[in-house]
């Protein structure tokens, strides 16, 4: 069984196109940082942010193409920023101590145990079983499976590697060769809805806490159970929507083989034996950890102080249920130093007014001076939704889009929570349109059963509809609720 951080890829690249990216990303990332840092002094920007955007301008060149690893792109950020003179070594540094970086730390430590244990894979299986095993009900099963799994594991990638195996096992009972609707159906419904479910869960997927990271550098402070009121309902709708339309679009007809997927199932808790003391202990740090986070209003325990006394039980002699040594396999440092990296980058715009001057000049762009703030929010989610498509990841699209976000709102004077929490959401939760946005899209993609085109087939019509569903939330019950 794969451990939260890891990457588990079934694909060992994207083709030549993707190799001529790399090898012109960096001297296209020279090129035009060098063209922003030579270029006339745009009116409203300093040169210190006249600085900081050259250096956002080639590290965006460097995210988009990974010339370079993701990790180094976000260590360079320090000596880049420092050398260029737009920030001290203190300043540069502040991302990699963020409470963002350090709550997505413990987080994947909290997954890996709930992984080591067999907690997370014994809740999976018996989601499947209880759901039945015709197709609509097996894909039912794999989305509330992650459903579940978005509350326990962090890790888009490790919730896809619990349970593709199991999806691929089953798709061998059903005669499924090397493509088939029910195969595609059931591994895009796998990725999708793993995405979808994770924007409303602030501990599931990186770009949530670095949004709480940005905000509360505004003086916005956004808990755990603020991210589940406004971000929950919304997500678990759009889950439940991508599960129903994407068996729709690849609907095939199969006779029911419950007995030969409860064979499978069952075999799988009979090997995993009772439940252990080692899952009940990981099962009561968690369901403490989750207590505390649900009751921060009144505890006042911060968001990040929870998760790391989490990681210290679970270390406990005598009680707990890890290693070093599992807890250094299940975190993600590419992602912690990305989300380091990205955070300092991010701060060094809005400290240097670099971001402020680009949400003008778009706001300009665009003709909306002035607009209401639903429409200004209908706009900027359509913007984020579309320009998935040229990421890979969705950590990096997040720590380079936020603070212009968060830029927009101060310039067009509204509440920064408005825009920046469901532009996080919608960073996070749909890189739906490509298969190379995400991991788990790379990951079932590499199965050999889905094309390049069943991704944007189904993902552009459920990123459209986010987008309204979104809008709706705004106009109605998060107004209600007095976020603006």
């Amino acid at each position: 069984m794969a451990q939260p951080g890891q990457a588990v890829m079934a694909v060992g690249g994207r083709g030549e196109l993707g190799g001529v990216r790399r090898n012109l990303g960096v001297p296209l990332a020279v090129i035009l940082a060098a063209a922003v840092w030579f270029m006339a002094a745009p009116k409203g920007l300093s040169l210190e942010g006249q600085r900081a955007l050259a250096l956002f301008a080639g590290v965006f060149v460097l995210y988009l193409t990974e010339a370079i690893p993701l990790a180094v792109t976000s260590l360079m950020v320090v000596p880049a920023a420092v050398l260029m003179h737009v920030a001290n070594v203190r300043v540069a540094l502040d991302g990699f101590s963020s409470a963002s970086t350090y709550l997505i730390v413990g987080a994947f430590i909290l997954a890996t145990a709930m992984v080591k244990t067999g907690l997370a894979e014994r809740i999976t299986y018996l989601i499947l079983l209880k759901t039945g095993c015709s197709p609509a009900r097996i894909t039912l099963g794999v989305t509330l499976a992650n459903i579940v799994l978005a509350f326990l594991v962090p890790s888009a990638t490790a919730r896809t590697a619990l349970l593709l195996p199991m999806c691929l096992s089953i798709l061998s009972l059903f005669g499924s060769g090397v493509r088939s609707k029910f195969a595609v159906s059931l591994l895009l419904i796998l990725a999708f809805t793993n995405a979808t479910i994770g924007a409303g869960i602030l501990t599931a997927t990186v770009p949530n806490p670095v949004t709480v990271e940005f905000l509360a550098k505004t003086g916005r402070i956004v808990t755990y159970t603020d991210w589940l009121l406004y971000g929950f309902p919304p997500a678990l709708l759009m889950t439940l929507l991508t599960w129903w339309f994407v068996q729709r679009i690849y609907r095939e007809k199969h006779e029911d083989l419950q007995e030969g997927v409860d064979h499978i199932i069952r075999e799988k808790l009979a090997a995993m034996g009772k439940t252990t003391p080692a899952e009940w202990r990981a099962l009561s740090v968690f369901l403490l950890v989750t207590l505390l986070w649900a009751t921060q209003k009144w505890t006042q325990f911060d968001t990040t102080v929870v998760a790391l006394l989490g990681d210290c039980l679970l270390f406990l002699p005598g009680f707990g249920v890890l290693k070093w040594g599992d807890a250094h396999k299940g975190v993600s440092w590419q992602v912690v130093l990305v989300c380091g990296g990205g955070v300092s980058l991010g701060d060094i715009l809005m400290r240097t007014g670099a971001a402020k001057w680009v949400a003008v000049s778009v706001f300009r762009l665009l003709g909306i001076q002035g607009a209401s703030t639903l429409l200004i929010l209908i706009v900027v989610m359509l913007i984020l939704q579309y320009m998935h498509v040229l990421f890979v990841g969705t950590t990096a699209m997040a720590t380079a889009i936020l603070p212009i976000v968060l830029a927009m709102a101060e310039a067009a004077h509204v509440n920064p929570l408005v825009l920046a929490l469901p532009a996080g959401m919608i960073v996070g939760g749909y890189p739906l349109l490509m298969f190379y946005n995400t991991l788990p899209n790379i990951i079932v993609y590499g199965t050999g059963k889905l094309r390049v085109g069943d991704f944007p087939r189904v993902g552009v019509p459920l990123c459209g509809v986010a987008c309204i569903v979104y809008a709706i939330c705004a106009a109605t019950y998060w107004r209600w609720l007095g976020l603006f």
